[in-house]
Parts: C-alpha cells; sequence; structure tokens
C-alpha cells in the first residue's frame, strides 16, 4: 500500500478478508478508498468512499427458509455453489462517504438500480485479455454472477504483467 501511495495514486480498495490496516493507511496518506465485506468509514471519515458488504442477515435467512423446508446439501435443495448480487440480496453498498459529491451518488445510485434490476453487464463482448486474445466475443456477455467469471485466468487489454 506504501508503494502504492509513493507512485502517486489517489484511491484503494481491496479484496480481504480484512482491510481494516489499508483503509486507515490509505486515510493517513491522503488516499481515498473503497472498503469491502463491512462498513469501513468510521476508520476513514475523509476518505471513505464506498464499500461491498455481505449482506448476511439475508443469505441466511435464505438458508434457514431451505432448511426449514426439508432442503440439504446432501439432498441437492441446497446448491453447493450459491453466487448472488445486490438483485438477490446477498450484498450491499455501505453509505458513501464525505467525499462522494451529490452528483457523483445520484450516477452511482443509478447504476446501482441497474443492478438491482439485473439489467447491468459488467462484462461485454469485445473483450480481449493483455496479449490480445479475445476472452468474450462481441455480442457476448457476462453477468455479476456468472459462473464463468470464477475461472477467469488472465489479465484485461491495458494492465500490464502476467499470472505466472
Amino acid at each position: 500500500m506504501n508503494s502504492l501511495a509513493d507512485q502517486g495514486i489517489d484511491c484503494v480498495t481491496c479484496h480481504v478478508d480484512s482491510p481494516k490496516v489499508v483503509i486507515e493507511t490509505a486515510e493517513k496518506r491522503g488516499i481515498f478508498s473503497s472498503g469491502y465485506h463491512a462498513n469501513q468509514g468510521a476508520l476513514a471519515p475523509k476518505g471513505y468512499l464506498t464499500g461491498a458488504e455481505w449482506n448476511w442477515s439475508s443469505i441466511y435467512t435464505r438458508y434457514i427458509e431451505q432448511i426449514k423446508e426439508g432442503k440439504t446439501l446432501m439432498n441437492g435443495g441446497i446448491p453447493h455453489v450459491v453466487r448472488g448480487g445486490l438483485k438477490e440480496n446477498f450484498w450491499k453498498l455501505s453509505p458513501y462517504g464525505v467525499a462522494v459529491s451529490e452528483d457523483t451518488k445520484a450516477k452511482a445510485d443509478q447504476v446501482k438500480a441497474e443492478f438491482q434490476a439485473g439489467t447491468k453487464m459488467i462484462y461485454q463482448g469485445e473483450l480481449k485479455d493483455n496479449r490480445g486474445a479475445v476472452i468474450l466475443p462481441t455480442g457476448k456477455s457476462y453477468v455479476a454472477t456468472a459462473l464463468e467469471l470464477e475461472t477467469m485466468n488472465w489479465l484485461v487489454q491495458g494492465v500490464l504483467g502476467d499470472l505466472a
């Protein structure tokens, strides 16, 4: 994180189980941040933008209802892999931080509504990896919960580096 800050980044996010250190370091370095798992706004009162939170009460309520109906993993009633997004109420957006303008909130809320309606596509073809290979052909798209995204072993065009 400090190395990135030294290189002049202005915003950081992370996908880790405990983002506390990343969010707090960003705040100390004057960098905007976006959290994960839970609202970290209190850790960065000036620079926290928002974050993605798992909506555990919704997820676990769904499991309890399935168990009450007699469904289990063993009898195939409950799937082994469960995916969901805003539309399925699996996650929610943390409150916006003070650094987020009203105009930006309105634009973000519009995109959020598209996700809740299930109409927003993140990955749309043509999409190439950073070596020029077509990953997603023209006319094709992946919704945010597409299982194909679990097998991503490529970097998108424009990203420097490799996965080796």
